[in-house]
């Protein structure tokens, strides 16, 4: 995907979980989850954590509360997702291994389009 709509209070346009919970609008997954993975042998596809965005960057180093400017869109980190057995269809160890490193959740406080290669600039980081 090129491009996603990210809808204010909402959600990623077209996703199944938008629009039912505003502090979960949005999983933001960092390429560090798959590195992890890919370190002990684990190739995962990109969308196999669930996310809606993947930065290059690790989420878990920004806490809830800060808040990111992508492409259009204004998001804020609303908490770390928890990682569901859902992810042993891809291989056992992955819900330990990414035990409270699998992305956090969002709210989207202005929406907007997010394109692939979009910077993302860090505006406030909670304390």
């Amino acid at each position: 995907m090129e491009a996603l709509e990210l809808v204010a209070g909402f959600g990623a346009k077209g996703d199944r979980h938008a629009g039912k919970d505003p502090d979960r609008a949005v999983l933001v997954a960092g390429l560090p989850s798959y590195e992890k993975a890919k370190g002990v042998g684990i190739q995962l596809p990109f969308g196999a954590l669930g996310e809606n965005l993947l930065l290059d960057l690790d989420p878990h180093n920004l806490p809830p509360g800060t808040r990111l400017r992508i492409g259009e869109a204004l998001l804020e980190f609303s908490y770390v997702c928890t990682v569901c057995s859902s992810l042993s269809q891809f291989d056992l160890r992955l819900p330990k291994l990414l035990y409270g490193g699998r992305g956090l959740y969002a709210r989207v406080l202005e929406g907007g389009l997010v394109r692939v290669g979009d910077p993302v600039r860090i505006l406030v980081t909670a304390e």
